[in-house]
């Protein structure tokens, strides 16, 4: 069995066990907070209720008869409300509680008025939509108001119903008795007037406040109601709210609960994770702890798995084979063993390029000495006075010193070069051109070069308007070290050719040569910059990073390059670069 069943198998059993003691503790949680949200829509006199929660409390029977929950007659009660379920024939299919004066059908001009008043004759209205077995039915919840009533009561009793302070002291009674208040306010919502008022009301008394008790009237200890009384002018009346239920109670309540039970839940958890803690410290610490010290052992260069006082690894036995506490991490050892035999191999390749690397710079040394040796000698003499040196000896000492400076300044530039395309600190700005009559401007450019005297360069292409993305000036460098190093390996007389080739997904371009070729080591490090390929017969000959440098440019134009080479056949250099 592989690892990853083994662990499946020996942790299915605690998960299970802690899986089934949350499940246990989150179901008890659910009911209980589903009783707290029941009970908090039953005292905020069903303003909290939703359609969903009707659904849970409406039942109809197969006799067409409705099963109606205690809870919502209970809750209706305790608002001394009233209840009616109305089908879609606009008419009354359940009632509870309903006056006489509640009509027992409606007019659609009569619900359209309930919809945007949520009022209906003495009666403040909340309805809701449901859909019980595939049925849509409305229910409405009514009640009367007492600051509703109150309004009422002042607006039959005083004329005019502004006059505040001329209210007969049958109607100031009247509002002390229902422990009421009224408040006159003008359109701004600035107060002009009060009865019977709390001085905490009337600062809190605005527009803003009448808003957000419509929204949320269980939240306010006074319930209120308002009317216009002109153009300018409102009246407000405030009446204990029967229905205060303010929700941050209910919520500090709630968190406390909460609270509990993630704290029960959180100690049960604790519980089982110590004894599950100390099941695998002696199930399976022995095997990471030996996982570790490997590590650690390859973290500090001891490329082997720790051993046993005998020289024998320790989570093998006499024979090589794993021992029993150690094979449940089979695959882990497994990995671990490539990984120490990967980075022994990596070592050694590390050591050989070190090495590799050294042997460059050394030949890199002797390149930039060769030339300087030669600036040095010549200034020398040039310096001496026991010479007397004519136009021409010194004409021809200035142009050997020019031709190695020039060669160590070249140098000296594809080093930086080679080190800014390492780091990828190399701008690129491709543009979108017709790449035929660019190359055959770069090969007509290096024709005319000395260097290539002696050599047929040609460029063949089959099409004269081939369109890719290419830096300018960057490409032309690939091809002029690809031409180069063609011509500097081979003999003259050698047929150099450029052969551009161009298909749907790909553009080609090679480099083909009847030269020399080469043997698959040098094929095999032509493209490695640590790869001793300066020329030390001729110094000024190229400095050995061109080809280095070629590869990397190719790889910015989201190309690869590819070497086919035989000896005494020839040489091809094919760039392949994918189309966007």
């Amino acid at each position: 069995m592989r690892m990853r069943g083994k662990f499946l198998l020996h942790f299915f059993g605690q998960m299970l066990l802690i899986l089934l003691l949350v499940t246990v503790m989150a179901v008890s949680s659910f009911f209980y907070l589903d009783w707290r949200f029941s009970e908090a829509e039953s005292n905020s006199g069903l303003t909290k209720a939703t359609p969903d929660t009707f659904e849970s409390w409406l039942d109809k029977t197969s006799d067409g008869s409705w099963d109606v929950d205690d809870f919502l007659k209970k809750s209706v009660k305790k608002q001394r409300g009233w209840l009616q379920i109305i089908n879609d024939d606009e008419k009354t299919d359940y009632a509870y509680r309903v006056p006489k004066d509640v009509p027992s059908s409606y007019s659609k001009k009569e619900l359209l008025s309930i919809y945007e008043n949520r009022k209906f004759g003495n009666y403040k209205l909340n309805y809701w939509t449901v859909t019980i077995e595939d049925d849509t039915y409305l229910i409405l919840f009514g009640w009367k108001s007492e600051s509703e009533q109150l309004l009422t009561y002042i607006e039959n009793q005083e004329k005019p119903i502004d006059s505040l302070k001329d209210y007969k002291d049958s109607t100031k009674d009247c509002i002390k008795q229902e422990k009421g208040a009224v408040y006159l306010l003008n359109d701004d919502g600035k107060l002009i007037d009060s009865l019977n008022s709390t001085k905490s009301e009337r600062d809190s008394l605005n527009e803003l406040e009448l808003l957000k008790y419509n929204s949320a009237p269980w939240n306010y200890k006074r319930e209120i109601s308002f009317k216009r009384i002109d153009e300018s002018r409102w009246m407000v009346a405030s009446v204990p709210n029967p229905v205060y239920i303010p929700d941050h109670e209910f919520n500090k309540s709630f968190l406390k609960f909460a609270l509990k039970a993630l704290f029960l839940i959180m100690g049960a958890l604790v519980f089982m994770l110590c004894l599950m803690t100390i099941y695998y410290s002696f199930r399976f610490g022995l095997p990471i702890l030996h996982t570790i010290k490997w590590l650690v052992n390859l973290s500090k260069g001891r490329l082997e798995e720790p051993r046993n006082r005998k020289g024998r690894p320790v989570s093998k036995n006499k024979k090589g084979k794993t021992k029993q506490p150690y094979r449940f991490f089979g695959e882990i050892f497994e990995s671990m063993d490539q990984l120490t035999e990967t980075l022994k191999r990596d070592k050694k390749n590390r050591e050989k390029i070190q090495t590799t690397r050294e042997e460059w710079i050394a030949g890199l040394s002797h390149d930039l000495k060769t030339p300087l040796s030669t600036i040095y000698g010549y200034s020398m003499m040039l310096e001496s006075k026991q010479y007397d040196w004519s136009a021409e000896e010194v004409k021809e000492i200035g142009h050997v010193v020019r031709e190695k400076s020039e060669y160590m300044s070249k140098l000296i530039e594809d080093l930086n070069l080679t080190y800014r395309l390492k780091n990828a600190a190399l701008p690129m700005n491709r543009q979108l051109i017709n790449v035929v009559p660019f190359f055959q401007n770069v090969i007509e450019d290096f024709k005319k070069n000395p260097f290539s005297e002696g050599y047929d360069v040609s460029f063949v292409s089959r099409e004269q308007n081939i369109r890719f993305p290419i830096d300018e000036g960057w490409f032309r460098r690939i091809l002029e070290n690809l031409l180069a190093n063609a011509v500097k390996h081979n003999d003259k007389g050698t047929a150099i050719q450029v052969i551009l080739e161009d298909s749907k997904e790909h553009l080609s371009l090679k480099v083909k040569d009847n030269g020399k070729g080469m043997d698959e080591e040098t094929i095999t490090n032509l493209f490695n910059r640590y790869y001793r390929g300066t020329n030390t017969k001729d110094s000024t000959a190229g400095t050995g990073l061109g080809l280095a440098i070629a590869k990397e440019l190719v790889h910015l134009h989201n190309g690869t390059i590819h070497v086919n080479s035989r000896m005494r056949i020839g040489t091809v250099i094919t760039l392949l670069f994918q189309k966007e």
